[in-house]
């Protein structure tokens, strides 16, 4: 079997929704929906939430994994999406998670980035 590279997709997003920035109970919902929608395999997480306000996270999955990082104050927030390639091509699923997550956010797209690897 041949490696095949996956998509690694980066992004700074700009949200006034500082409800959906400050804490984490509507992210954990919003994630588990799009990797049991995907057909993704969660096989940990890590979700902490700052008692200032914001929150981190990341979803360890069979594929790679998805995180992200809320800076309310800022109205903004820095997230990751990398599905490896091994089993299957899995970039229309790694593009359209993060194209959910903007909408989540109903976010402006700021620094986007795009890594094969």
């Amino acid at each position: 079997m041949e490696y095949q590279p996956g998509l690694h997709l980066l992004a700074t997003l700009h949200s006034q929704r500082t409800d959906l920035l400050e804490e984490s109970s509507h992210w954990r919902a919003f994630i588990q929906n799009q990797i049991t929608q995907h057909g993704l395999t969660e096989v940990g997480n890590c979700v902490h939430d700052f008692p200032s306000g914001g929150y981190t996270a990341v979803h360890c999955l069979t594929e790679s994994h998805i995180s992200i990082h809320t800076w309310p104050e800022f109205g903004l927030c820095t997230c990751d999406v990398f599905l490896s390639n091994f089993r299957k091509n899995n970039d229309a699923i790694t593009t359209a998670i993060m194209e959910q997550v903007q909408q989540f956010f109903e976010a402006s797209l700021k620094e986007p980035h795009c890594i094969r690897r």
